[in-house]
């Protein structure tokens, strides 16, 4: 029975003049037909019966799926001081945290282990454990406590995906209890869900609360999230532990919490945050399977064009789309012919109007397939074609040093001279043409608009500049409201900046 229906308001005989409208002629007899004698009204539930019922279907739950919860133990051995960790006893730095139950905090600066405590799931019977990669990194040893009291080694499967915080384990056993899948996609804000896990080591403690949100995707804690937003209190220790729908299916990973400082406290926001079961099967299988996690990428930074307030004066005719930020050296999309400032509309034709539907497109394309970019470029349509490569699984970009200022003053403060041999070979440029910044005026439009030296001039507004006069001649064509968008490269990842050439202060008039 589906307890979120039942509401006393629902029970109870409805007045005949409302079934006359609801049921229209057709629920009435026919003429000469005999009448089946009426059922007895149904009995209202009151509050009280209702209130027992959903108890008791949040309590049949946890009965049913917490012999598949375990509780993770994690030592690590380290030495000398202890790092700040995550301890109830002391203020997160970040608002965002991880809420595996934090170390334990010896009195002397010795040699110690630090232990750790998570959650976790049993998804098949012979062993395998999906849970979090935080709250499994860096372990030495890794104890798996079940339900009925078991404890056994764990081991890592595979090599546990940062990007979305997935990690599976598995211990030596058989024909135990499993989990049941559900849908992450199909559960909607406002619909029940429980949680179980081990906060502040107080095994198998099981809240419940609504779905408050989906999709929630700038948290700032993994590269790709999705995350689905709960009331179930969650605190830390329930790391890796199930979050379930009324009917007991897993439907996310329980990951992150919001939480709010107090002096030397933090309290629980009473915010938490899940990874959707559908992405973490997907990391899982692969994990079990492969044992890593490889995916394609095409190698640009992009933001949701609606969150970009300063190309809106630019955009016009676009309203839905991703602002491609960087291009990225040695990516494919580097020399696509893409280039910072287009707006992608679709991919293969599938429109995308958030930076994370162009992520989910883009992953689920093959590595090496290309991939048709429909792009808007000064309001232009474009179609750009691209091959995907494997993404690395980190990025290095190698710090350069900054060239001294030298003369040649340009408007907007900004000094520039022309690329030569001598300062590409100097400064490891990657770019070949173009004007380099050699100094920016502190207070300047061009330091507002985040130019800084060392910065390669490409472009403004579409056009090449090439000789400190054709930028200054190009900074005097731009349109004062707009400002111009100069694309330029920095540390080999090509971007841009939009220079307002008319002061934010004064008024722009009609």
């Amino acid at each position: 029975m589906d307890f979120r229906l039942m509401n006393p308001i629902f029970f109870g005989p409805l007045p005949m003049a409302f079934l006359t409208l609801t049921l229209g002629w057709a629920g009435l007899p026919a003429r000469g037909a005999t009448t089946a004698p009426a059922p007895p009204p149904a009995v209202s539930s009151s509050p009280i019966e209702v209130a027992r019922s959903l108890g008791n279907a949040f309590a049949a739950i946890a009965e049913k799926v917490s012999p598949a919860v375990v509780v993770i133990n994690v030592i690590r051995g380290t030495s000398g001081a202890e790092p700040f960790g995550f301890n109830p006893e002391e203020q997160p730095p970040d608002p965002f945290e991880f809420f595996h139950r934090g170390p334990r905090h010896l009195p002397t600066p010795q040699p110690y282990e630090r232990e750790s405590q998570g959650s976790g799931f049993i998804v098949r019977s012979d062993g395998y454990i999906y849970t979090n990669n935080h709250v499994i990194q860096g372990a030495d040893k890794i104890k798996v406590k079940l339900k009925d009291g078991r404890t056994f080694d764990g081991q890592i499967v595979g090599v546990p995906d940062e990007k979305t915080d997935v990690a599976v384990i598995r211990i030596v056993a058989k024909d135990l209890p499993t989990v049941e899948m559900g849908d992450s996609d199909a559960i909607r804000p406002g619909e029940w869900t429980i949680a179980i896990g081990a906060p502040f080591n107080l095994d198998y403690s099981v809240t419940a609360g609504v779905l408050s949100g989906k999709y929630r995707d700038q948290l700032r804690a993994t590269v790709y999230e999705e995350y689905l937003q709960t009331q179930a209190t969650i605190n830390p220790g329930n790391s890796g532990g199930p979050l379930l729908d009324i009917d007991g299916r897993v439907i996310g990973i329980n990951t992150i919490i919001r939480t709010r400082p107090g002096g030397f406290n933090f309290y629980n926001a009473n915010v938490g945050f899940a990874i959707p079961i559908k992405l973490a099967q997907k990391i899982g299988n692969l994990l079990i399977t492969k044992g890593k996690v490889e995916r394609p990428w095409i190698g640009i930074g992009i933001q949701t064009l609606s969150d970009a307030a300063e190309l809106k004066t630019r955009t016009k005719g676009v309203e839905k789309g991703v602002v491609v930020l960087t291009l990225n050296p040695d990516t494919p999309s580097y020399d696509s012919g893409l280039e910072p400032g287009d707006v992608i509309t679709a991919v293969d034709g599938v429109a995308v109007s958030s930076a994370r539907d162009l992520q989910k497109q883009i992953l689920e394309k093959k590595i090496g397939q290309v991939v048709r970019l429909s792009v808007v470029r000064d309001g232009a349509p474009l179609s750009v074609a691209v091959k995907t490569g494997l993404q690395p699984s980190t990025q290095q970009v190698a710090a350069r040093g900054t060239p001294p200022p030298a003369p040649s003053e340009q408007p907007f403060g900004i000094t520039v001279q022309p690329l030569t041999r001598e300062l590409i070979e100097q400064f490891s440029l990657t770019e070949k043409q173009g004007l380099l910044v050699m100094d920016v005026e502190e207070e300047s439009p061009a330091a507002r608009a985040g130019m800084m030296p060392g910065m390669v001039i490409r472009q403004v507004d579409g056009k090449k500049v090439l000789t400190a006069q054709a930028l200054k001649e190009a900074l005097k064509q731009a349109d004062p409201r707009r400002g111009a968008m100069i694309q330029i490269t920095k540390d080999g990842i090509r971007s841009f900046v939009i220079l307002k050439t008319r002061p934010t202060t004064q008024p722009e008039g009609n």
